[in-house]
């Protein structure tokens, strides 16, 4: 057991500890040296190498990592041209003050403002570099766009208690092209640093850092499958597998998957040392797919289904931990409990297993599944009646503007072998074991909201109130657990950073030379809570702070 992280095993070793630099046999050498080519690592590998810098990337698979099978949002605005060409208004300062209740102080305001001055900006770089974004906006209220669309609201913008505080406008800027649209994201960066000139060492886990003796860090150690066709086949065949429906509900069969992987890892790499001049920067992701690591740090999200690339397992935060660096916010996970489309689920009421409802049906998933946790212990229905279910049923269809496979099926599933009937809401509540006073009070109060008589509790849009009155009722349950409704997570917490720089913040509280972090294995913008298109949005931002000021050591 390693002391520093409690009741789970690192694969990172401790550092390789050298007299001389000039006396290793190092099989390659750079300015810069990236530990996982992502969304955050090819930001930070581009700018470097548009400073002038020679950089390597080494990465477990063939790059990508989580942004690269994600939904392709970039979180930005301030007026975007897209914005403008969709007729919405929008400014730096509305975007800061709504990201400013949604990120709950978790970074400098100074620093969220400088997120925010600079947003159009990001968003040309992007452009630039052949990322292609468009300004269709999408009318309704989605979890994620169907293909057509590439502007939308993707967090609480319109939610009462964020639109007081800050003007709502469309900030999710959906990358092009067909259904999840994270590769086309990724792919067009990647191409571009190889074009100005990344080395990228692909099938080479990074193990541990060199080290002189006094703790400077000069170079990596990496772990890589080389000349080996089969079971290169065999590392791809099983990441396939792994982002598979089957594997995320079938979590045994996932984790057997990691397993795997490992082991060909521990039988067939080849060490590998790497020099880096100037800085390494670690850009590895989160640790959502380190099971026992979410167990240690966020129990009450175990039961989540894990989102993220095979590669998210905390690696690069287990490498820096092995020089004295610092964690914050591990404990912070977002739980993404969707619940539309259909619209109709929207229209119901959401209740702990008390039958208390919980928040406002409207919310963006990540407050959702938080209310749901932190009210219900993980636990939750949504409570409706014979014209809402069947209306639910009907939208959940497939059809034109749905994805169906990520928001529909999930539904019907939900519909279908989810749900506990009933002729009257307190047979309903015996049946689920709620509190049949409390639930039929929270029917009362959203009925009276529908009807005018009184106002919402939680402020739900009025456009989405309805009577639920016509039996027979159903309680469809979205609880955290739920196999047939998933509710997938990722983890926000990770290396404490200088946010001037991205440095690695050690346990004397100093910056540690040399050593960087951005994206999800660093703290960051979305590190308190999550809205869909900041995190890559956040590694865009960070991964470039990392890569412009390695050089300035």
């Amino acid at each position: 057991m390693n002391s520093k992280t409690g009741s789970y095993q690192p694969r990172a070793l401790p550092p390789l500890v050298v007299d001389n630099a000039e006396h290793v046999d190092w099989q390659d050498h750079a300015d810069v040296v990236v530990i996982g080519l992502g969304g955050a690592g090819v930001c930070a590998a581009l700018e470097a190498l548009e400073t002038g810098a020679k950089v390597v990337a080494v990465d477990r698979y063939a790059g990508g990592g989580a942004t690269g099978i994600s939904g392709g949002v970039f979180y930005a605005g301030g007026g975007s041209v897209y914005q403008r060409e969709a007729g919405c208004d929008d400014t730096p300062d509305e975007m800061f003050r709504y990201l400013q209740k949604e990120t709950q102080g978790v970074i400098q305001d100074s620093t969220l403002k400088k997120f925010c001055d600079t947003s159009n900006a990001y968003l040309e770089w992007l452009v630039n570099h052949g990322v292609e974004f468009g300004s269709n906006l999408c009318p309704i209220k989605t979890s994620y766009p169907a293909s057509e669309y590439t502007l939308y609201y993707s967090g609480n913008e319109k939610l009462d208690e964020y639109a007081r505080v800050a003007r709502p406008a469309p900030r999710g800027h959906r990358v092009k092209g067909q259904g999840l649209t994270g590769c086309n994201f990724f792919s067009p960066l990647k191409k571009a640093a190889l074009e100005k000139g990344l080395r990228l060492h692909t099938y080479s886990e990074a193990r541990r850092l060199v080290v002189d003796d006094k703790g400077n860090i000069l170079g990596i150690e990496v772990s890589r499958i080389r000349d080996n066709a089969a079971v290169r086949h065999k590392i791809d065949r099983y990441n396939r597998l792994y982002i598979s429906n089957f594997s995320r509900i079938f979590r045994a069969y996932g984790r057997h998957l990691l397993k795997q992987v490992d082991l060909l890892w521990d039988r067939h790499g080849e060490s590998f040392l790497i020099r880096a001049d100037r800085a390494v920067i670690l850009t590895t992701g989160g640790f959502i797919n380190n099971r026992a690591m979410v167990r240690h740090y966020a129990p009450a999200y175990l039961d989540t289904m894990p989102l993220g690339n095979i590669g998210c397992t905390g690696s690069g935060i287990e490498l820096a931990r092995t020089v004295g660096a610092v964690t914050d916010k591990m404990d912070s996970v977002s739980a993404l409990r969707a619940i539309n489309p259909p619209e109709a689920f929207i229209q119901g009421i959401v209740v702990n297993p008390e039958g208390r409802r919980i928040t406002a049906e409207d919310c963006y998933q990540d407050k959702m599944g938080r209310s749901i946790i932190e009210e219900g212990g993980g636990r939750a229905f949504i409570i409706l009646d014979k014209t809402l279910y069947w209306r639910a049923f009907k939208q959940a269809l497939p059809g034109p503007g749905k994805v169906f496979l990520v928001q529909c099926a999930p539904a019907l599933m939900g519909l279908s072998l989810g749900a506990k009937k009933a002729g009257s809401l307190q047979a309903l509540a015996k049946k689920c074991g709620m509190n049949p006073d409390v639930l039929s009070q929270s029917v009362y109060e959203i009925n009276e909201a529908a009807l005018g008589n009184s106002p919402d509790p939680f402020k739900k849009d009025p456009v989405y109130h309805f009577n639920i009155a016509s039996p027979p009722f159903y309680a469809i349950d979205i609880s955290i657990d739920r196999r047939t409704f998933p509710c997938p997570a990722l983890t926000l917490g990770g290396l404490r950073v200088n946010e001037e720089s991205g440095q690695v913040i050690g346990d004397d509280g100093q910056p540690i030379k040399k050593l960087y972090a951005a994206g999800r294995c660093a703290v960051g913008i979305p590190s308190n809570g999550y809205i869909s298109g900041l995190s890559i949005a956040d590694c865009v931002f960070s991964g470039r702070r990392a890569g412009q000021h390695a050089l300035s050591e």
